[in-house]
This record gives C-alpha cells, structure tokens and sequence, in this order.
C-alpha cells in the first residue's frame, strides 16, 4: 500500500475533451499531379472529430512541483473522427473536349472514411505553465500520430454500366481497378498548430495535419498504371474547442 501511494504521488496527471471541425482536402487517384484545383480546391470535404487529451501534469499541484522536460512539453492526445468528400476529376485532361475527357468527366464518387487511435504531440512552451499563466496566450505544437481507418468509398459512372461491359471507362480503370467495398487499413499523420487561451480552463485549437493512409483504395480507385505512384492522403485544417477536466 506504502509502494502504491508513493507512485501515485508522483504521477500527476490531468485530461482535456474536445471537439474539431474544418475541412479535408483528399489526395487520391482523382485529379492531375499538380493541378491546383485536383491538388487544392476541388475534392475538399468536411472533417469533424471529439478528441480526449492526457497530460502529464496536474493544473492543481503543489507550487514548486518538479516536472521533466518530457511530462512539461508532451501531450498524448486519442481521437475518434470522421471525413468524407465528393470526389471528381480536375485538370487539363478533363477540359480537352476528347472523348477520353468525357470518360474522366463522367466518373463521380464519394470517400467517406473513420479514424481512431493517437498522437504524440510536442508543445513548444512548458504546458504547466501555459495553463496557469494568464499572460501566455500561444501554444504552438507539432504532433506526430498512428490511426486505424475504416473507409467506405462510392463510385457512380454517367456514361453506362462499366461493370457489364468496362471498355466504355478510361483506359487505366478498364482492369479490376475500382473497389468499393469497405475497408479497414492503418494511416499515419503529421500534425501542426497552436492553442489559444479562451479562459482559465479552455482553449481554441487550430490545427492542420497531413494524414498518409496504408492503402491505395480510400476513393475506390486503385489503376495499376506507372502514374500511380503513391497512397491516397489528405490535408485538414480545423479548429476545435478543448476543456479542461480536472
């Protein structure tokens, strides 16, 4: 009992639940490298997730508690959140009037995906100190994170059934390469942002992230093709509201 009180005295640790919306902006076999509106405008979505955050100190501690540098710049975060857009092509080989633009115009679809798991965020100031010091109003971090993703993309062609007869799709998709069943793969993210002080017990958070996903088939299309190069990704940008708990 002496072993047990004695550990749990110097383990201090505190726990933040919060939310995030934004946007999404996918990465995937839609679209031309390189185009901006494939890369940046055009296939953008909606992103929300509820967060839950441990950190490594307790807001309510002695005054001169000693803290490492690890448990003062890290945060440990969980998150459940949920993204989906609709996906089309973009970019010169779309608008050149040919009959293979009119095949890429017609392939319609939707990527609809759920992440859970953890990131490891690193704050650049003492997160003791941020939280009890009124006059510290920025928090920048970076994070760096390992998901599970389960998605669930559609797909919808204007110009016939391509499954009954796939010729009429763009070459590079006639050969077994669209899936749309569902799918449970991992994903990694690297994150960036800052906190802002709302009061003494709140913060806004503004985060972007880059999110590379283990799979090639987030929006159904998977082309066996040399322009093929890289998994499906995506950016986000969102703000959230986090509360202290105790």
């Amino acid at each position: 009992m002496l072993f047990y009180i004695s550990i749990q005295s110097q383990i201090s640790l505190s726990y933040e639940a919060g939310f995030n919306v934004g946007m999404a902006s996918f990465q995937t076999d839609y679209g031309e490298r390189g185009d901006f509106q494939s890369g940046v405008s055009g296939n953008i979505g909606a992103s929300t997730a509820a967060t839950f955050y441990l950190n490594f100190f307790n807001r309510y501690g002695l005054w001169n508690e000693r803290y490492e540098w690890f448990t003062s710049h890290f945060k440990v975060k969980t998150e459940i959140s949920y993204m989906q857009a609709k996906l089309e092509h973009f970019g010169k080989y779309v608008d050149a009037g040919t009959p293979a633009a009119d095949q890429l115009k017609a392939m319609h679809g939707t990527s609809s995906i759920i992440n859970t798991g953890t990131t490891l965020e690193y704050h650049l100031y003492d997160t003791y100190e941020f939280s009890v010091n009124r006059e510290r109003l920025l928090d920048p971090y970076v994070g760096i994170g390992a998901l599970v993703t389960f998605s669930k993309p559609t797909f919808e062609y204007d110009l016939g059934d391509y499954e009954a007869d796939p010729s009429i799709l763009f070459p590079k998709y006639q050969n077994n390469a669209i899936f749309t069943d569902s799918e449970v793969t991992g994903s990694m993210l690297f994150s960036a942002g800052t906190r802002i002080k709302a009061s003494d017990k709140a913060d806004i958070v503004i985060d972007t992230r880059w999110q590379y996903f283990f799979s090639n088939k987030i929006d159904a299309l998977d082309p066996k093709d040399s322009s093929n190069q890289f998994n499906d990704w995506l950016y986000s940008l969102t703000v959230g509201y986090v509360y202290l708990i105790n």
